[in-house]
């Protein structure tokens, strides 16, 4: 369950984080292409962000972010939703989160 909010105005975001071999890059990121353009469709997707840094190995660090109108509808969304979680694992079963984050986005 998300928590309530303790400020006047809000919008609710999850964050994954997770480490990319090199050799999985090109399908996570076009399969991340797709994935934003399938989630934005949801009722009450406002973004859906992604953030990478280049490690020294080549492998790639991946930071992203869903951003929605209410705490239900992210939700909704975590429990039935097609989760970048859940792309991972159809990429391959070893692809996971190193952490997961549900928060308030303030600004």
């Amino acid at each position: 369950m998300v928590a309530t909010s303790i400020l006047p105005f809000v919008s609710y975001s999850s964050m994954t984080e997770t480490v990319i071999p090199a050799a999985k890059w090109p399908t996570v990121y076009s399969s991340l292409q797709a994935l934003k353009g399938h989630v934005q469709e949801y009722p009450g997707c406002q973004g859906f962000d992604v953030f990478v840094r280049a490690e020294g190995d080549g492998d790639v660090l991946v930071n992203c972010y869903t951003t929605w109108d209410t705490a239900g509808q992210l939700e909704v969304f975590l429990e039935r939703g097609y989760t970048f979680e859940r792309l991972l694992a159809d990429i391959e079963s070893g692809l996971g989160p190193v952490r997961s984050l549900v928060m308030e986005k303030v600004f």
